[in-house]
């Protein structure tokens, strides 16, 4: 008899879906109860990858292989260490490739406004040219929305900072990332000149070079040393807006796609015949967000503060919302600082790391931050142990299945195997009966694994529905992912042979012990 026979109309009405029925029990009991055994298994699936997603991405940083070596200006010998650092016999015993030596601010204040005031960590490069922990910082992966100058637009000379989405969202920006951000800066003074003040703090624009999802050792922006020796300058206080130039300068960055010849036309007009209108040059102020600077200039000098505040008052009222930003000619001069304090090295892989922490301890007493490398460490161990656990669950659900299975095959066996032992004394042969059965017991798991999965696939669907996130961002489920295509095909493949071998031994009984209960 042919699988088309056990699905004709008269045979299926007759026998299988009769016999189906008696095998789901009453009111489907027993698929109900495959559904609830099945719904665990793969809501332990779910979870157990997610969660292993998430320490994935918290562990799986792009600088794992930069370990940081703060100076504390104890007894270790950081000049010496740095004289080995540049010794290429002890770049490759220890494997690794370069090094750098910036610093680090961990008091720095930037905002939006007066109530969006954070207090950040900064780092800043001792260069960008050819900087490979900063090429890893902009990598696509790390970049968010494609918000990131070209590398090859990068200067040493910038003022622009590199800012964590996580800041920006704090800041207040959600639904665009800002061209500039403010320095709130000392300025006490300065509103005698017109400039709004909090606390004596002044919101000094600077550019933002790239928006990224995560930066080393939990910094908050990265910046050009450049930026962080003129922010220290005491000679010329190029970020104190207590200037009067700063006061009656007009310069403005205009983004591209704004509308550049009607703002020119507008400040010509603003400005009357004793100013000029010019494009301005600040490379060092460039954004990620590509645009150009204008100016309005007086001819016989600096326009007056009084006037220059109308005007600007009037040039943002109109041209505000076009992402236009009132930006200064900062009065930079040559000012620099000793070396920095902060080391970091990058290696080609971590094989020597321990071998390393113990040759510069010993060597130079100096001691290396290593919790970054002791937690990715620990991840790694965390994360066999939750993969053994995963299966572990996906066994213990087969074999559950599989004793499923056997006992409902066995108990059902003794209710109808007089009924079995007169089929087969009709001529319906072992072969045949047993395929009926794997259609009727494969359906019925195949029915409660879709089941199981849409249960699953709806949680996992409306969480971030509801805003039930990890971090704002990683759901608490992952259903979809190899683990549970395996975890189907094995119960699928065990299930059917358990059918199969269950029923060969029930029916290996001729039809007069089955019909007499001989057996």
């Amino acid at each position: 008899m042919s699988l088309l026979k056990y699905l004709s109309e008269d045979f299926f009405k007759l026998f299988v879906k009769r016999e189906g029925k008696v095998v789901l029990g009453k009111r489907l009991s027993n698929l109900w109860l495959l559904v609830c055994v099945l719904t665990l298994t793969f809501l332990a699936i779910a979870f157990s990858n997610a969660s292993l997603d998430y320490l994935s991405y918290k562990m799986n940083d792009p600088f794992i292989n930069w370990v940081d070596i703060q100076n504390d200006y104890g007894e270790g010998n950081i000049d010496g260490l740095l004289d080995g650092l540049s010794d290429t016999t002890m770049q490759r015993d220890f494997h690794f490739v370069t090094y750098q030596v910036d610093y680090t601010n961990h008091y720095m204040f930037f905002g939006k406004d007066d109530s969006q005031i954070q207090y950040l960590n900064c780092r800043f490069f001792q260069s960008f040219d050819g900087n490979p922990l900063l090429q890893a910082i902009l990598g696509e992966d790390n970049v968010v929305d494609n918000a990131s100058i070209a590398v090859d637009r990068l200067a040493d000379d910038m003022i622009g900072v590199i800012v964590t989405k996580d800041v920006v969202n704090k800041m207040g920006y959600v639904d665009d990332y800002p061209s500039y951000i403010n320095l709130c800066r000392y300025s006490s003074g300065a509103d005698t000149l017109g400039f709004k003040l909090y606390q004596g703090f002044a919101h000094v624009p600077v550019p933002v070079l790239a928006v990224v999802k995560r930066l080393p050792k939990n910094m908050d922006i990265i910046a050009t040393r450049f930026f962080y020796e003129q922010q220290r300058n005491d000679m010329t206080y190029p970020f104190n807006l207590n200037n009067p130039e700063y006061a009656s300068s007009l310069y403005y960055y205009v983004p591209d796609g704004a509308d550049k010849a009607a703002m020119n036309d507008f400040l010509k007009s603003e400005g009357g015949d004793t100013c000029y209108v010019r494009d301005a040059y600040l490379p060092n102020q460039e954004s990620f967000r590509k645009g150009s600077f204008i100016s309005l200039q007086g001819r016989d000098g600096m326009i007056a503060t009084d006037v220059a505040w109308l005007i600007n008052d009037d040039f943002m009222s109109r041209f505000g919302d076009d992402g236009v930003v009132r930006v200064y000619d900062y009065d930079f001069s040559d000012y620099s600082l000793p070396q920095g304090s902060f080391i970091s090295v990058q290696f080609n892989d971590l094989n020597k790391i321990r071998d390393f922490e113990s040759f510069v301890k010993d060597t130079y007493k100096v001691k290396i931050e290593m919790s970054q490398i002791n937690a990715k460490e620990n991840f790694n161990s965390v994360s066999i142990m939750a993969n053994i656990l995963s299966w572990a669950i996906i066994a213990f659900s087969i074999i559950c299945i599989i004793l499923f299975i056997v006992n409902l095959l066995q108990s059902y066996f003794q209710k109808v195997k007089k009924n079995l032992g007169t089929f087969k004394a009709f001529g319906i042969s072992n072969k045949e009966l047993i395929g009926i059965y794997m259609l009727i017991m494969m359906s019925t798991i195949i029915v409660s694994i879709v089941t199981s999965l849409a249960l699953i696939w709806s949680v996992q669907y409306f969480l971030p529905l509801l805003g039930i996130l990890k971090d704002g961002n990683f759901s608490y489920l992952s259903l979809w992912n190899s683990k549970t295509a395996y975890s189907i095909v094995v119960i699928l493949i065990s299930s059917a042979y358990t059918v199969f071998l269950v029923m060969k031994r029930l029916l290996a009984a001729t039809p007069g012990d089955l019909i007499y209960d001989r057996q």
